[in-house]
């Protein structure tokens, strides 16, 4: 009987979705499709707009294969999907293959940034290619195994109603949490408005997990604002602008959300939680702001945060916490550790003890999600 072993808390569905036949029909010729090069690269192309995918799918090769030539595209010259680039049960075998038993998925690369810019174009076209792609996930993709391929929905950009309705049908159709690429609203910034989608959020239960952050950064005037206080003049770490704008915002009116960041590495949360807390008493009173807890419980109290390579993560994990960190083997992105996930696990996790280890590859990820850690999981087909 199959159980959690390791879960990676980090993984992208890279797959070639074919956009236009899960859209409406007056919709189909805006939607965005592959086309292959002729040098045999792949590229993104939705009416005048156009995405490559160099840099991003490693899928796996050895780092002296990795070249401009043999990244950028999703198939091998015979037509086969590479590593991480097929359907759900490819991926459950490269599972096997790689040692770990889920992952935490999360859009591909191209997706939020590329449908993003059909925005002012056409609004209702965007929410429908969103639809599409969450569709996809919960219905085609995680639907093999919902307890080992984790999706996280994408939040549509287009305003709270359509964010909170389109969490509402997420959530109906089994997927767990959602992501957010700009705050509720849409915008970079954060508006009173975004509170009922995070009323929605702790309502139907879905979790939050962005990949590193979202929105925009801090608003300045003249180099320090009362939201850079708090954030820490962005200089804690890669987290922090948006961390910094929940601790105003946010958690003080929703204290039990909680927020997990991936492909954040960890190594720098030791200095962070210091730098905020440090960066905010020396700027606290000049702004008249006075928080109900230091920083850096607030970052303790809400979020978690997912490391890959970082080789110092567990190292310093006695100044920051494991109950604060997730691994994530990023597959198929060019951080990965596919296929070698093992072998490198056994070096980032040199000396940790069997309690440490078990938080940052099961517990706390089953914890965040609300999975039985004990639980039997499906099988491989």
């Amino acid at each position: 009987m199959r159980k959690y072993q390791v879960i990676s808390a980090d993984g992208h569905v890279e797959v070639p979705v074919d956009w236009s036949t899960r859209v409406a029909a007056k919709y189909r010729e805006h939607a965005p499709r592959l086309v292959r090069n002729p040098d045999g690269s792949e590229t993104w192309v939705m009416d005048e707009w156009k995405r490559d995918c160099v840099g991003n799918l490693y899928c796996g090769l050895r780092y002296d294969e990795f070249t401009p030539k043999t990244a950028p595209t999703y198939h091998h010259p015979d037509g086969s999907p590479r590593p991480g680039a097929g359907d759900a049960v490819q991926r459950l075998r490269e599972q096997d293959q790689d040692g770990i038993d889920a992952e935490i998925l999360y859009y591909p690369i191209y997706g939020p940034r590329l449908l993003a810019k059909m925005i002012p174009k056409d609004p209702q076209c965007y929410l429908a290619l969103v639809q599409a792609y969450n569709t996809y996930l919960a219905q085609e993709y995680c639907s093999a195994a919902p307890d080992r391929l984790l999706g996280m929905a994408l939040v549509p950009e287009t305003g709270v109603d359509d964010a909170v309705a389109e969490l509402e049908r997420c959530r109906k159709m089994g997927l767990r949490g959602a992501t957010l690429t700009m705050w509720p609203n849409g915008s970079p910034d954060p508006a009173p408005e975004d509170d009922r989608f995070w009323s929605a959020v702790l309502d139907l239960d879905m979790k939050m997990a962005a990949h590193v952050s979202f929105g925009g950064p801090p608003r300045m005037v003249e180099g320090v604002t009362a939201e850079s206080a708090v954030c820490g003049t962005l200089q804690a770490g890669p987290s922090c602008g948006t961390i910094g704008r929940l601790i105003l915002y946010v958690f003080d009116k929703f204290p039990k959300l909680r927020f997990y960041f991936a492909e954040t590495q960890a190594g720098w949360l030791p200095h962070a939680l210091n730098w905020v807390d440090e960066f905010y008493l020396r700027w606290y009173t000049f702004f008249d702001l006075k928080l109900k807890k230091m920083p850096s419980q607030y970052w303790r109290d809400h979020c978690l945060f997912g490391f890959v390579h970082d080789r110092l993560a567990m190292k310093l994990r006695d100044y920051s916490s494991t109950d604060m960190l997730l691994w994530g083997s990023d597959f198929p992105h060019s951080q990965g550790t596919f296929p070698d996930s093992q072998e490198i696990l056994g070096e980032l996790l040199e000396d940790v003890p069997q309690a440490d280890r078990r938080k940052v590859l099961v517990t706390n990820a089953c914890n965040f999600l609300g999975l039985d850690p004990e639980a039997p999981i499906t099988e491989t087909p």
